[in-house]
């Protein structure tokens, strides 16, 4: 008997230290980013591709699925992605790329393209800002959270409590625009990406803000969201 209270003292210390553990990364804005093996979000994608002559427009829709895990020396968690493409929904998957997202309890590290980004940083801060190429080669770019919380509906699906992050508002500038955010809504992650950067005409020193010879727009919108079966 004597053992079995120990065994349940220990278990209940267990489940404390978990829900205590649960609690603190809900505090800091975790929730906001759910990374678990069979996790899978859908997107319906809009992509616009910009050229000297005509754009190339697209309709697709993207699945981005968790499917494996690794804890690493410094205790962080890698994550890798499998993310796949179809034309419709009657269409195949097929799979496009194969991302990777080391989570910690200060930052989320993803891995886009061989391009390593912090997409977020902990704890979540209205208005806080940090550079996103910092583990990269690129010039630094300052992503920072928007100072209100969104309440949004997508497909009837309502989202509460969402967090916008801003990577870039420059809108129209010189030679272009450039407009990039995100949108997660805690326990479900990413809902919404919009991406508009542009290049205009020029000609013997002159800009055409009519004529778009470069860029891209796209637009990622959440439709379908939950958990394979094992």
């Amino acid at each position: 008997m004597r053992y079995s209270l120990v065994a349940i003292s220990l278990v209940l210390l267990l489940l404390g230290c978990q829900s205590a553990i649960d609690a603190d990364l809900t505090r800091i804005g975790r929730q906001y980013y759910p990374m678990e093996v069979g996790l899978y979000r859908i997107y319906d994608v809009h992509d616009i591709n910009y050229y000297l002559i005509d754009p190339v427009e697209e309709f697709y829709q993207l699945k981005e699925e968790i499917v494996d895990s690794t804890i690493l020396s410094n205790g962080s968690i890698d994550y890798k992605l499998y993310r796949s493409k179809r034309t419709n929904a009657s269409a195949t998957w097929k799979l496009d790329s194969i991302w990777t997202t080391e989570v910690s309890t200060s930052r989320i590290v993803a891995d886009e393209n061989n391009r390593s980004l912090v997409k977020m940083v902990f704890p979540i801060q209205n208005d806080s800002s940090w550079d996103a190429n910092v583990y990269n080669n690129l010039a630094s770019e300052y992503y920072r959270y928007d100072t209100d919380r969104l309440d949004t509906t997508l497909f009837d699906q309502d989202y509460m409590e969402a967090v916008r992050i801003i990577q870039s508002d420059l809108g129209q500038i010189t030679v272009g625009r450039d407009d990039r955010y995100e949108i997660y809504a805690p326990y479900i992650g990413l809902i919404v990406k919009s991406y508009i950067v542009w290049e205009y005409f020029q000609e013997n020193g002159e800009i055409d803000p009519s004529k778009i010879v470069g860029g891209r727009e796209l637009t990622q919108t959440l439709i379908e969201y939950g958990k394979t079966k094992e």
